[in-house]
């Protein structure tokens, strides 16, 4: 009922609310008994059916023990050639490799054990670990025989030789056969003859030898062929002139006769591939023409030795400016354009491009004015 909007108070008695409450816990109780599952007999059964199970396990081993008992050695050969006959080889292998799992996983537990009775310093007999059906049995208050083993009661002696398996039990490898080993052949390659370098054939004895299938190009190679006279009579000591585009120079700038050219050992660096491969130095159309290589190394050792000799030429080393020599040196550097090549390297932007080339094409045109240079281009 409502009274002004609100419902009216009821007063409720104690006693009711408890005796409901004990009521249904009541209810709840039995129903709970009447779910939960008994105990006891799905452990008895269990126990039943683990002991059905060891005797007759323990049946079936003392049948087969007294049965190869009564037989002979060669009934048992003869027994053990039907089933291998009879069984599949994979059959076979799989059933010993099980015999001898189970053996060795049980020498491990009887060398474990023995290894502890040893620690303690005195024999002990062995006894197997209580079940655990019989622990909860007697947890239960259910009275309870031992279940028969099937093991005795063992004592362990350091003196006793140690067990050997059965005769009957043969590796796998004896009983069905180690297969052969397959004939592995390695071919190796025949071994190439020994080349002499000083050999006058040796670059046809090279191809012929280690490559065959390739192309034969004597002029690829001739660049490792020792020079001839004719090659090196373009500097040598016996001629009585020379053109100032067959002058050589040494990476300082300075200018290098035949007799000293000739002299120079090629660990200097200063030999190479061009005209008179055996005189060192280089000149200036050499100069000019690796100034303009796409190697940056290359491009620096020839602006800085082009740099050098510029400087000599201008301050007038080589003699007057009206001399021969120093004309022909620069009608060189005029037909090979090596001003414009230095000027245009020293006015690229340094970010852009190799920065070693621009700083030595920098010095290169530095020492060319410094040195007077010719007058109406020194300005």
């Amino acid at each position: 009922r409502l009274q002004n909007g609100f419902p009216i108070h009821k007063k409720r008695s104690k006693f009711g609310v408890s005796k409901q409450a004990s009521d249904r816990r009541s209810v709840g109780d039995a129903d709970m008994e009447g779910s939960m599952p008994k105990v006891v007999p799905s452990k008895l059964e269990s126990y039943g059916a683990k002991k059905g199970s060891l005797d007759e396990r323990h049946e079936i081993d003392m049948e087969n023990k007294d049965r190869l008992a009564e037989m002979s050695s060669e009934d048992i050969n003869q027994a053990r050639k039907e089933l291998m006959s009879g069984l599949a080889p994979s059959l076979i292998e799989k059933l010993l490799k099980k015999a001898n799992i189970e053996e060795d996983q049980g020498a491990e537990r009887d060398a474990e054990k023995d290894a502890e009775t040893i620690a303690e310093g005195k024999n002990a007999s062995f006894k197997p670990p209580p079940s655990k059906v019989n622990s909860d049995l007697k947890d239960d208050g259910i009275a309870s025989s031992q279940p028969p083993s099937h093991m005795d009661d063992l004592t362990f002696n350091p003196e006793d030789s140690p067990i050997k398996p059965p005769a009957y039990l043969q590796s796998v490898s004896t009983l069905l056969g180690s297969p052969a080993s397959p004939a592995i052949h390695f071919p190796r390659p025949p071994t190439p003859p020994a080349l002499d370098p000083e050999d006058p054939d040796f670059l046809a004895k090279l191809h012929s030898t280690y490559f065959p299938s390739l192309p034969s190009n004597p002029n690829a190679l001739s660049w490792m062929q020792p020079p001839d006279a004719a090659e090196n009579e373009a500097y040598s000591p016996s001629l009585d002139d020379l053109l100032p585009s067959a002058v050589r120079f040494d990476f300082k700038g300075r200018l290098l006769p035949p007799r000293l050219a000739s002299q120079i050992p090629p660990s200097k660096g200063l030999h190479h591939h061009g005209t008179a491969p055996e005189a060192a130095g280089y000149t200036v159309p050499e100069l000019s023409h690796l100034s303009r290589s796409s190697f940056p190394s290359q491009r620096c050792i020839a602006y800085q030795t082009l740099g050098r000799i510029l400087y000599r030429l201008g301050t007038g080393v080589f003699g007057p400016e009206d001399h021969v020599l120093c004309q022909g040196l620069w009608k060189c550097i005029d037909q090979g354009r090596v001003l414009e090549t230095l000027t245009a390297e020293a006015a690229r932007d340094e970010a852009t491009g190799n920065r070693t080339c621009w700083a030595t094409a920098t010095e290169a045109v530095w020492l060319w004015r410094k040195g007077g240079g010719r007058k109406w281009r020194a300005t």
